[in-house]
């Protein structure tokens, strides 16, 4: 497997840095990169996504490299993820990073799909009592309950930001403490 871009592709643009989301990337090692998932639909603060540098539509496209530094990086995003929210919310710490992948066309009809893997945050709180592997499915709809914490939401009900620095707060809080463990 070659180590390549697609012309035309968003995420490898995001991986060139010909644009980016709130927070930047984080460059994880020569393979990995992590995001804040910058999708309109998204409104909370815990949902990162980790993709490879390199235009990948599958996993099983991914090189011996890749798979290899997988696992680990996903293990340093979550310790480094819960250390921030321990932190920056401590009435509310991470009891969990769900690891999600998502690989259908019918999110992306055009054929514009690209390898990506959503680390979604889920605390105490955001469950409500209810299960949260039920309510982890639910993530794009929980930030629209009224009892959803509004430190957590980083857009208004009509998809514009409004909570875009604590995106970058988390982003260079997360950067450091990567780099502090050998980034």
């Amino acid at each position: 497997m070659r180590m390549e871009y697609k012309n035309g592709c968003k995420s490898c643009e995001l991986t060139k840095r010909e644009r980016c989301h709130a927070g930047g990337i984080i460059e994880l090692d020569d393979f990995w990169i992590l995001n804040h998932y910058g999708a309109k639909e998204n409104n909370f603060l815990g949902r990162l996504v980790l993709q490879p540098k390199f235009h990948r539509m599958e996993l099983a496209e991914l090189t011996a490299e890749e798979l290899e530094t997988l696992g680990p990086n996903i293990g340093r995003v979550e310790k480094a993820l819960k250390d921030y929210w321990c932190e920056r919310f401590p009435s509310d710490p991470l009891q969990r990073v769900y690891v999600v992948y998502f690989f259908e066309e019918a999110f992306h009809p055009k054929g514009e799909w690209y390898l990506h893997i959503h680390l979604i945050a889920r605390t105490k709180r955001l469950g409500r009592g209810e299960p949260w592997e039920i309510a982890a499915w639910n993530v794009r709809k929980l930030p629209k309950e009224p009892w959803f914490p509004a430190d957590y939401q980083i857009r208004d009900e009509n998809g514009r930001e409004m909570n875009k620095e604590s995106v970058e707060v988390l982003m260079a809080s997360l950067r450091k403490r990567l780099q502090e463990r050998g980034v």
